[in-house]
């Protein structure tokens, strides 16, 4: 009888002892940088980051990690002689930067914001960590472009007729390529113009003969870092205003 009489108190609502009441325990907040969950051990050099994360960002260079250290956004730890030293999630971290400039057009600034919601553990963001592997080749023929950019040989063979893409040795591209191969993809996929795509190509590189000779007195004087952090600033303000000209309401009308 007992027994019926506490089953069907039971069914009746939740018993009123402490012993019973679950309390909701708030997640402690995240300690450090994101990503939290992987290594901070500064064991990479600049070269192992380079070979680490160049066969999706073959542009990448030692200047362009210099210049986000410079903006705050991966910060490597320095040894005694001043060296850079880049720890597992370092690399994530810088992967995740480079996606956000690379898919979504951000500029640094949103970035940079978006980095601090992970740092807080306020957003979350999945990790594809790999290991440190072989750079691709400084030459590639158009069949190795088309085979380490995924994309089809008619299409290098396209982007090479029009001038999109030139030889930099005879029969071979610069591995640089590879990002304009895979981004010219995306494009005409996306219904692009190959004659449009060639007239951005050109006012790209008008820019670009601009920056250089902004940074000539610099180089002149043997400035060579300073000129590369400017260069890339400089170019990130560029690709910036370009993101926000495409994001304006009207852009697609």
């Amino acid at each position: 009888m007992a027994f019926a009489e506490e089953a069907r108190a039971g069914r009746r609502g939740p018993r009123s002892d402490a012993s019973v009441v679950s309390k909701e325990v708030a997640a402690p907040a995240p300690v450090g940088t994101w990503p939290h969950a992987l290594s901070h051990d500064p064991l990479l050099r600049v070269s192992d980051v380079l070979a680490a994360v160049q066969p999706e960002f073959p542009a990448l260079t030692p200047s362009k990690l210099r210049f986000l250290d410079s903006q705050g956004l991966v910060r490597p730890q320095r040894t005694g002689g001043g060296y850079r030293h880049y720890s597992p999630a370092d690399v994530e971290r810088l992967r995740f930067v480079l996606r956000q400039q690379r898919d979504h057009y951000r500029p640094l600034t949103v970035i940079a914001a978006s980095l601090e919601g992970l740092d807080r553990g306020e957003a979350h963001e999945g990790i594809t960590p790999q290991a440190v592997g072989e750079q691709a080749p400084l030459w590639l023929s158009q069949d190795e472009l088309a085979a380490r950019t995924g994309t089809e040989l008619d299409l290098v063979s396209l982007l090479a007729t029009e001038g999109i893409i030139q030889e930099g040795v005879p029969g071979k591209y610069s591995r640089e390529d590879m990002d304009v191969v895979r981004t010219a993809g995306e494009y005409l996929a996306a219904g692009g113009d190959v004659r449009a795509l060639r007239a951005v190509r050109n006012a790209a590189l008008r820019e670009t003969e601009r920056i250089r000779a902004s940074v000539a007195p610099l180089r002149a004087k043997g400035e060579r870092e300073e000129a590369s952090d400017v260069s890339q600033t400089r170019a990130e303000a560029v690709v910036g205003f370009f993101a926000s000209v495409l994001r304006r309401p009207n852009a697609s009308d």
